[in-house]
């Protein structure tokens, strides 16, 4: 578990230097692997789960005190009376004396017979769980990071073709206009398309706001800050996939929500054990020290030697102390419901993998799809720009017409945005399945 803390604190190391010299300019551009590292740095979520860890920690402490005596210290001052064979008389006529008093008490645990070392086992199982909680809540941000840099990256790519095929179908229109016979229908065919596209733009620009400033929020920057990315256009990753059973096998010795399960059933059946020892007794050594001190005290009970002197005393002692609580319907019933909890984890523990079992083949057909319809969509861009190739050809010989190359320019457009939208499906796919088996970690894997 604490490897996974090392493995960020390590990124962070690595890619600080790369932040650092991307802050050169006024605008801060960064690439993903920059991104993450910011994160890991200012991430409001990461660093929460990181101060789990450090809660947890506090109780380990708490449950281990390495036999260390505690120390419970006592001050006392008041006013008494002198006489003390007339306590009342005297105290109402003003015949006091002041009374101070000082006690320490040292007890130290010999044996609990068991209950402080599983007290200290389920401590660093605490710590272990906070760990994997951590180290999952770190995966999740950085997935979501990958998500809005690829979706700014599409929206970016998308505006840019909307805008090629805007200036197109303008150029069309006023070529169409300039005809001396205009084709009126054509002409607002073209308009349509036209309108449709700058609709298609709007939404590209507001999901290129809204993807940035979630960005933003991710690495841990002020809204307004001047952020913006390296990357210049969406590319396909390079991934070999895998078979099933290897993302299976991988997902079991990585993945937080697999171990958290065990985690959580060790837990129990610690707090079962833990309930069963408190049947047994407490063996601890203590001793203390008592002093008081009153001048002018007098009466029968005034000698400083005697043990019933209340004001001028001085006691000590050391001993054993054998404590228990034999409270056994109170201690059977919480065995019982430690038991029952502990049954029922059991009973959900083997669902609860199946269910992990069942996500991990579903991220692995979502990257089988993506990768079929990406192939289908390159393959279609493909046959799009034969096409116009071919219907431009037919026009330039004569024997085609301008409407079929306007249609074929279309329709290679629409396939061209398609096909970006599959390599954004397809990379958020590989993500989604690289993050369930601690692939997560950023390299330098984009094809040229």
């Amino acid at each position: 578990m604490k490897s996974s803390v090392r493995k960020f604190t390590f990124l962070f190391v690595i890619l600080f230097p790369a932040l650092a010299s991307a802050q050169g300019s006024g605008v801060l551009r960064l690439n993903f692997n920059q991104c993450v590292t910011m994160a890991l740095r200012e991430n409001g979520q990461i660093l929460a789960s990181v101060q789990d860890i450090e809660v947890s920690k506090a109780k380990r402490i708490e449950a281990h005190p390495n036999f260390i005596p505690v120390i419970k210290y006592q001050h006392r001052i008041a006013p008494v009376p002198e006489d003390t064979d007339n306590a009342s008389g005297s105290f109402f006529d003003g015949d006091i004396s002041v009374f101070n008093n000082f006690k320490v008490e040292v007890g130290s645990a010999v044996s609990t017979f068991g209950k402080i070392k599983t007290a200290q086992e389920l401590a660093e199982l605490g710590i272990d769980a906070a760990e994997l909680k951590s180290q999952r809540s770190a995966d999740e941000t950085i997935l979501k990071i990958y998500q809005v840099y690829q979706g700014i990256l599409l929206a970016r790519d998308l505006k840019a073709l909307g805008k090629q095929a805007h200036d197109a179908l303008q150029g069309k229109i006023n070529e169409l206009e300039k005809d001396s016979v205009h084709d009126q229908l054509q002409i607002l065919r073209l308009k349509v398309a036209i309108y449709e596209v700058e609709r298609k733009l709007e939404e590209a620009n507001k999901k290129e706001e809204l993807a940035l400033s979630g960005l933003k929020l991710l690495i841990g920057v002020d809204h307004d800050a001047p952020v913006d990315l390296m990357d210049v256009d969406l590319k396909q990753v390079s991934y070999k996939v895998l078979s099933l059973n290897a993302y299976v096998d991988k997902a079991h010795q990585y993945l937080p929500e697999y171990k958290l399960l065990a985690t959580g059933i060790e837990a129990l059946e610690k707090k079962l054990k833990l309930e069963k020892l408190n049947y047994a007794p407490n063996l601890g050594m203590g001793g203390f020290f008592d002093i008081g001190r009153a001048p002018n005290i007098r009466g029968s009970s005034s000698d400083e030697d005697s043990f019933n002197n209340p004001f001028n005393f001085t006691k000590a002692g050391i001993g054993f102390e054998l404590k228990g609580e034999l409270d056994f319907v109170k201690t059977r019933a919480k065995v019982k419901q430690a038991q029952a909890e502990l049954n029922k984890s059991l009973l959900e523990k083997k669902t609860a993998f199946q269910a992990l079992d069942l996500d991990i083949e579903k991220s692995y057909l979502d990257l089988r799809e993506a990768e079929t319809l990406l192939t289908q969509a390159i393959e279609a861009k493909k046959a799009a720009r034969q096409m116009v190739f071919l219907t431009k050809s037919n026009m330039d010989i004569g024997i085609g017409e301008k409407k079929d190359y306007l249609e074929a320019i279309q329709s290679y457009l629409i396939f061209q945005g398609r096909e970006l939208e599959a390599i954004f499906n397809y990379n958020l796919a590989v993500y989604s399945l690289k993050r369930k088996i601690g692939e997560l970690i950023p390299k330098n894997t984009m094809k040229s």
